[in-house]
């Protein structure tokens, strides 16, 4: 039974297991001092242009903290004290997880003067005015965006960001995201989302990357899967996306309890560290701060995004989101890149109506050949049947998503042919 994301179809997800960061043996006693005084004690995980990573424990548990640069007075590597901007260093170090080269270990060719950012769309900005549609796995394809990834080393490109606005769309696309994001684009760029609207399948395709920013009417949220007319997922397969989500929670640095909240009607609450900043949830109402009331779905609007730490800015315009990551200098580049996956959208969106008319000509011409009963007239119609039948299948063979979203497969092919076979004089 084919199933629904949001207000799209969606097939089956893939469970997977779920990854808990565990209590390290020896923790490294890294220490950043931010100019305001706050000390940050751990590990320093991962350093770039503008921004570095350090994971730090409250209690038992690590979280892993994005800190500006420009945020830094001093660092403290085993307990030599060194100047700030050496977090800038990361392009001259051999770390594939900063370094954007194909092969790890390998250092990324070395560029001077700016950060070089690049913009992808994941799903049509509200300036195209709705001309196109935003649906995960028809418009927005996994196959484009696995495709400008050597654009996007050819430009030396340090920052990626994945510009977000849908609605929602096919499950079985969610892990192929997933894993695209978490395999490819994590270990060779700087990978951030920001979010201008990003509900269900597009929520839940980009959680694996740590650092969102969102546009001042951002959301991001409502994660329920549907099947049938509307009928709600559950049992094996809610059980199914709950524990892929729990996966992508942990990969993407977040408590599991947030997208559990965003995916089933479950009460969340959390309490603020009025010195730290950080943030401790809760799946009841029991913490300092009502995030969702219980029998409803969450989902973040800007403002509650930055306020309880899941965003870690919000901007308006590329210029702000450069300002919020750190970054002082930006070049924007690789626009070939930007453009491919802009174009493979538009090209998506009109093979997507092309078969949807193909489909409904298709019925036309096989109801009628049904009632016909001149033999001459029935078997014009079965010819028009046979045409769109024939356009359906190469367009299904283009993307196999249009036929899914309609109940169409290989069987309902073999079906109507024999149908057609059977009407014929």
């Amino acid at each position: 039974m084919l199933k629904r994301i949001s207000s799209v179809l969606a097939a089956a997800v893939i469970a997977m297991a779920v990854v808990f960061a565990t209590p390290s043996a020896s923790f490294a006693a890294d220490k950043v001092t931010l100019k305001d005084g706050t000390v940050l004690e751990g590990k320093i995980t991962r350093e770039g242009e503008g921004f570095l990573f350090i994971k730090i424990k409250i209690g038992s548990i690590e979280q892993e903290k994005l800190v500006a640069t420009s945020d830094i007075k001093t660092i403290e590597r085993d307990g030599a004290a060194k100047d700030p901007k050496s977090a800038d260093d990361a392009k001259d170090k051999k770390d594939p997880a900063v370094a954007g080269d194909a092969k790890a270990g390998e250092s990324k060719p070395a560029h001077s003067g700016a950060t070089r950012v690049a913009i992808l769309n994941f799903g049509p900005p509200s300036s195209w005015q709705d001309k196109i549609g935003n649906t995960v796995g028809l418009e927005i394809s996994v196959k484009a965006f696995a495709d400008v990834v050597p654009k996007l080393e050819k430009a030396k490109v340090d920052v990626v960001v994945i510009r977000v606005n849908s609605g929602g769309g096919l499950g079985l696309e969610v892990p192929k995201f997933q894993e695209l994001f978490e395999k490819v684009y994590k270990p060779k760029f700087r990978t951030v989302a920001w979010i201008e609207s990003a509900i269900s399948a597009a929520a839940m395709s980009p959680y694996v990357i740590e650092e969102i920013y969102f546009l001042p009417e951002g959301n991001l949220g409502a994660c329920t899967g549907w099947y049938g007319n509307l009928q709600n997922v559950e049992g094996v397969d809610l059980e199914e996306m709950l524990i892929m989500m729990e996966h992508a929670s942990a990969l993407g640095k977040r408590d599991p309890k947030i997208m559990r909240s965003m995916q089933i009607q479950e009460p969340l609450s959390c309490n603020i560290d009025p010195v730290t900043g950080e943030v401790t949830w809760f799946q009841d109402t029991s913490g300092q701060y009502l995030v969702n009331q219980p029998h409803t779905i969450l989902t973040f609007n800007a403002k509650d995004a930055l306020r309880y730490k899941f965003a870690a800015g919000i901007a308006a315009t590329k210029e702000e989101l450069a300002k919020a990551m750190g970054l002082n200098e930006v070049e924007w580049v690789a626009q070939d890149a930007t453009d491919y996956v802009d174009q493979n959208m538009r090209e998506c969106d009109k093979s997507e109506k092309t078969f949807q008319n193909a489909y409904e000509k298709f019925a036309i011409a096989y109801n009628l050949a049904a009632q016909i009963q001149d033999c001459k007239a029935r078997g014009s119609q079965i010819a028009i049947a046979r045409r769109y039948l024939s356009e359906m299948r190469r367009l299904t063979n283009v993307n196999p998503n249009f036929g899914l979203m309609r109940g169409v497969d290989e069987d309902w092919f073999r079906q109507r042919d024999e149908e057609l076979r059977k009407l014929a004089c």
